[in-house]
């Protein structure tokens, strides 16, 4: 028999499936002593006679040829030894009860090679385990290198045994290359663990053809795996080597792209420009291969070239080029049909503006010089163009004379003359049809070609400029190319099944290899009819001249294109001077898409709403990239020296001690966690890295007790702003660097060393200071706050314990902490002067100045006192919505809104809605008039709906139109307090509770609100004002004592507004009758503090009711008149 064709797994198989009882077992008679193939008494399958089987029919015709083999052993010595030991006919046609008596008889036969088959599964064969916690082996032979293990692991493998691993290592075959691998002799198989793959951050696939390994940030496979049975067979793997550099080597690592990708990534630069690219070493490493490019062949195809000019400015913006191109024969998706470019002579850097007309020069002209002077303190001294008209307007010239501008202009029919600017053109065009023919994208979209082609120009060598870009002559900074993309590629859209609509979002996946418009079933392409001008030779754009790529994923597109309008004075915004350190490539804005219906859509181009502009600074934010794991950091310069700074600043505080790991004690984890800072406009502060121990793993009464630690009150902060502004003291803004590594710890708490800090690999980190992350770090640092500030004289208020108050002859000083941001403000200036020098002596801190941006409020000051408001929380909570360009509704909630937990359809994902409510809570912190509406939609959180969504949607519709609508602290008011009471009666349609609401003022500030349901069902309206009225009372008695805390005194009684006379009648007079028996002991804390003088209620009209807003919804006239008692202000942005 040739047992070369048996499988490979008759090695693995178990030897009792040989035989019963070690002998033989015939499947056909049920009889020992013979095989089913011997056996005198089996009938063949083909032929139907007895005493033989199929595969030995003398009438059956042979095997086809191409018919399909098994695999060939890999170990010969298994083979041989089958060999010899037994022969039978050839496998043919054999069903699987035949098979199975074959395998039985050849296991048994080489079991008696069991040495060799152990060398052979062991050696050879790995095999894929989600069970196992490391990779381990038998073999030394495998191994390149091999060192002790310090602490030997136990490992129980699955019949409850234990087995240690001794010694640890990297294995390399040509099919193989791991490291930290476990070498067991007494192992039977190796094993590649699942787990310890994911822990390096690779992706690993199994399905039913076989598994692989796939690296996330670049997409390379690196291993793949057969499968055999319901096991997983290692075919190949081989991980990078190269260990992962510590954060305090600011050594940029990249992943290797071909040549010919950036070919393609920077706008098909030439060959020439592209090397040198690379031997600059600003691409990283680079993979050289060919780059033909076909669509560089068709698009740019030269005519007869000017003659050079030799001189050049000697400095940036002594001499500005400028040309119209246009008109194009197809408008851009926004409906412009000509551009304008602007090329600084000395840097060669070009700016490019979209046009309607070409009426739109001189306005279009002002806002580039407004650039200019603005961000380089510059002003254009020459200005040199050709002859058209649109440079001779007299409102134009008028501009450019007023500027003290020379202008210059070509001669009629000498366009040489202006070739900085003719020849930039070409540059551009070029890139444009390259970039068209290649994503065989419709021509309208050769504005977002234009503006793309500009920003990679900005970013090619330049040999005018001894191959410097133009971006590094004018910014003196090299470029970033790490954004670039290959353009047209298509890319995941996030889309919305609850709204029907596509979302902005900075969680896109780019396919480089695929372009969008051959993933869809249909093309757009029309008739060629791109570019005629007489100069720029036309070249067709097909879909058929661009070849696509073999790996493009399935992917289901929208056959709808986005008819997004252009946004000509934000392009490019990357190229803006005021962000050159991390540019993004220009592309227009994706816009909200209507569901899609068999409809007839509109061509029309509609203009964007002049108000969006406004909010175009905020969603640069959320394009901005942050780390999730110290893999994907490290390779950014950035985020290195941010963790160097943080490695430093634990070890100039003495974080912790390198000490060995004690017996049964056990270390915690840490984690880097990554942050770019943002100022209140959006733009970038600093990018932070901080170390946070995994402090979930803490065990109570072992390494932590006590946990909490006090923050102040949003109602604290609101009193200090309305006291400050009264008395027209400043507020100053603190913050403590590295806060919580000042706390000192009292338990033995063992952390195992950092991500990069590999120096003493087998040292744990003993805690000496509260780092971020431990349960108890925030008491910690709490308790070391106060014990500081109460040797300087403070005293810790008692009604809000993070308000310190220090008086003396001088004056008073008023200090609020949120966990490390302190905002001072007080009459004693040279005591806060001292008291911040004081507070440098003893922690490192940062002087912010004047209060402006705290925990995400925005506060601003004038001669009328202070604004706070939180435009920048509610631009961002729109863009992560997708909502940035819908209509507006004047109501936060429509008229008689009724929401039930079972109304619409259950939502599959609520992460979002309870995200989107989650961040409306904190934006009530500012925003009294959509506390109403809000308190309703957070009672879904639980199972929400899609009416409850639609709800929440309607809320952030309402946010868009008074984004800056904020709380006004008046300097011309009083410092009396008074109260608003009201309640509706049984307004949940569910649980027919009633809703509390309440609003207090001091002067004409407001301080505090709430709109709450009621715990309890009321029998009757007057009942639900009751209990409204307690629950005011409640927070009356609160605000007294904080206030005077804070140096604000009340002597008369506060005055409560209440709309319901028998409930004050109730308050009054001491009746017990059947209405009034049941009401909680504590409402009647109402009538105890009336009867102390501590307050007065005091009827109202329901018209001036000012808590009415808290309690139920109303139409547009009266929310209006509602929310202008609030004294709510808008605060325009400077």
């Amino acid at each position: 028999m040739d047992t070369t064709k048996l499988p490979q797994t008759v090695i693995a198989a178990h030897p009792s499936f040989s035989s019963r009882n070690g002998s033989k077992y015939c499947k056909n008679c049920y009889q020992q002593g013979h095989l089913l193939f011997e056996c005198p008494t089996v009938q063949c399958r083909y032929c139907h006679k007895i005493g033989h089987i199929v595969y030995n029919c003398p009438t059956r015709p042979p095997k086809p040829s191409h018919s399909r083999t098994l695999p060939r052993p890999d170990n010969p010595s298994v083979v041989a030894a089958t060999t010899e030991s037994f022969s039978a006919p050839s496998l043919s046609y054999v069903s699987v009860s035949e098979l199975r008596s074959l395998v039985f008889s050849i296991v048994k036969q080489i079991l008696s090679t069991s040495g060799k088959v152990s060398s052979a599964v062991s050696g050879n064969t790995w095999y894929f385990d989600s069970a196992c916690c490391n990779h381990m082996s038998p073999d030394s032979q495998l191994f390149s290198s091999v060192i002790p293990t310090t602490h030997a692991p136990l490992i129980q493998t699955a019949n409850g045994s234990y087995i240690s691993a001794n010694h640890t290592g990297s294995v390399s075959t040509p099919t193989l290359s791991l490291s930290d691998t476990y070498l067991i002799p007494n192992l039977t198989l190796n094993l590649i663990s699942v787990g310890q793959l994911c822990e390096l951050g690779y992706d690993l696939w199994f399905g039913s053809s076989g598994c692989r390994v796939q690296d996330p940030q670049t997409n390379q496979v690196l291993g793949t795996g057969r499968r055999v049975g319901r096991m997983f067979e290692l075919t190949s793997l081989h991980l990078p080597s190269t260990p992962t550099p510590p954060p305090s080597q600011v050594a940029h690592t990249a992943s290797v792209f071909p040549l010919s990708l950036w070919h393609l990534r920077l706008g098909h630069v030439s060959v020439q420009k592209l090397r040198s690219l690379v031997s600059s070493g600003f691409l990283g490493q680079v993979k050289h291969d060919s780059v033909d490019c076909v669509s560089c062949q068709l698009a740019k195809q030269p005519a007869l070239s000017f003659t050079n000019s030799d001189s050049s400015s000697h400095a940036s913006f002594d001499l500005i080029h400028s040309d119209i191109w246009g008109p194009s024969p197809t408008a851009t998706v926004g409906g412009s049909k000509y551009f304008v470019i602007f090329v600084d002579d000395f840097s060669r850097y070009t700016w490019i503006y979209l046009m309607h007309n070409r009426s739109e020069l001189a306005q279009i002209y002002r806002t580039f010089a407004q650039m200019i002077s603005t961000q380089f303190s510059k002003t254009i001294k020459i200005f040199r163009t050709d002859n058209a008209m649109e440079y001779r307007d007299s409102q134009f010239l008028d501009f450019i004379h007023t500027q003290g501008t020379i202008i210059q202009r070509s001669c009629a029919g000498t366009s040489q003359q202006n070739g900085r600017a003719e020849r930039k053109h070409r540059h551009i065009l070029d890139s444009v049809r390259a970039f068209l023919i290649s994503a065989s994208c419709p021509e309208r979209f050769w504005g977002e070609a234009a503006l793309t082609a500009v920003y990679t120009i900005n970013r090619l060598p330049s040999s005018a400029l001894q191959n410097v870009t133009p971006f590094e002559r004018l910014y003196g900074t090299p470029a970033s190319y790490s954004s670039l993309r290959v353009f047209g590629c298509a890319c995941y859209r996030c889309w919305d099944p609850i709204s029907q609509r596509l979302r902005i979002s900075r969680h896109v996946v780019f396919w480089e290899h695929t372009m969008f418009n051959s993933l869809s079933k249909f093309t757009t392409c029309s008739t060629p009819s791109f570019f005629t001008n007489p100069s720029l030779p036309l070249f067709p754009i097909s879909p058929a001249d661009s070849p696509t790529s073999p790996l493009a994923p399935p992917l289901a597109v929208d056959p709808v294109l986005d008819q997004t309008p252009d946004l000509p004075l934000a392009a490019p915004p990357a190229d803006s001077p005021a962000s050159p350190q991390e540019p993004a490539p220009p592309v227009d804005p994706v816009t909200d898409q209507p569901p899609l219906l068999p409809l007839r859509r509109s061509d029309r181009v509609r203009a964007p709403p002049a108000h969006l502009r406004d909010y175009s600074c905020f969603s640069a934010v959320l394009s901005l990239h942050e780390p999730h794991t110290y893999r994907e950091a490290c390779t950014n310069p950035l985020w290195q020296q941010a963790m160097t700074e943080e490695l430093q600043a634990l070890e100039k505080t003495h974080t912790w001690d390198l000490v060995d790991l004690p017996h049964g004690k056990s270390a915690i984890g840490c984690k880097w966690v990554y942050k770019i800072k943002t100022k209140s406009d959006g733009s970038i502060e600093r990018y932070k890295a901080r170390l946070v121990a995994k402090g979930y793993a803490q065990e109570y009464g072992i390494d932590y007790e006590e946990t909490f630690a006090p923050v102040a009150r949003i109602t604290s902060v609101r009193s200090l702003l309305a006291i400050a502004a009264v008395h027209q003291w400043p507020l100053f803004q603190m913050d403590v660097k590295n806060a919580f590594l000042n706390g000192d710890l009292t338990e033995e708490v063992y952390m195992q060393a950092p991500p990069g800090y590999s120096d003493y690999p087998d040292k744990v980190c003993l805690l000496r200071r509260a780092l971020y992350g431990l349960k108890q770090a925030p008491r910690a640092w709490f308790a070391k706050f106060s014990s500081i500030v109460h040797q300087f004289g403070f005293s810790s208020s008692s009604h809000d314990t993070a308000l310190f108050i220090r008086r003396s002859d001088k004056g008073m000083i008023l200090l609020l902490l949120y966990v490390d941001d302190m905002i001072i403000t007080g009459d004693d200036h040279s005591g806060i002067s001292d008291f911040k020098l004081f507070l440098h002596q003893q922690f490192e801190m940062k002087d912010l100045g004047h209060l402006s941006y705290f925990l995400g409020l925005e506060v601003s000051s004038d001669s009328t006192g202070y604004y706070l408001s939180q435009a920048k929380y509610a631009s961002d909570l729109l863009s992560r919505a997708g909502l940035t360009d819908t209509k507006v509704v004047s109501t936060p909630l429509e008229m008689n809104a009724r929401l039930t937990p079972l109304d619409g359809t259950p939502l599959s994902d609520a992460t979002l809605y309870r995200q989107l409510v989650g961040s409306l809570v904190y934006l009530t912190v500012t925003r009294p008039d959509i506390a109403h509406a809000v308190h309703l939609v957070s009672q879904f959180l639980s199972a929400p709906h899609s009416t409850h969504y639609a709800a929440v949607l309607h809320i952030l519709r309402y946010i868009k139109g008074t984004m800056f609508h904020g709380l006004h602290f008046s300097a011309h008011s009083t410092l009396d307090l008074c109260a608003y009471s009201d309640a509706d009666w049984a307004g949940d349609p569910t649980d027919r509770r009633s809703t509390t609401g309440f609003c207090f003022f001091l002067g004409d500030s407001l301080i505090s609100w709430r709109s709450k349901k009621q715990h309890i069902v009321s029998r009757s309206s007057t009942e639900a004002e009751y209990r409204a009225l307690a629950d005011t009372t409640s927070e009356l008695l609160a605000l007294r004592w904080l206030l005077e805390d804070m140096g604000v005194t009340h002597s008369s009684p506060t005055v409560i507004h209440c709309d319901n006379r028998s409930a004050i009648q109730i308050a009054h007079n001491d009746v017990f009758h059947e209405r009034t028996k049941h009401i909680e002991i504590d409402c009647h804390l109402v009538r105890h503090h009336l009867s102390a003088g501590i307050l007065h209620l005091l009827p109202v009209s329901s018209s001036d009711q000012t808590a009415d807003i808290f309690t139920k919804t109303f139409p547009p006239g009266r929310f209006r008149d509602l929310v202008s008692k609030l004294k709510m202000a808008s605060v325009k942005p400077p």
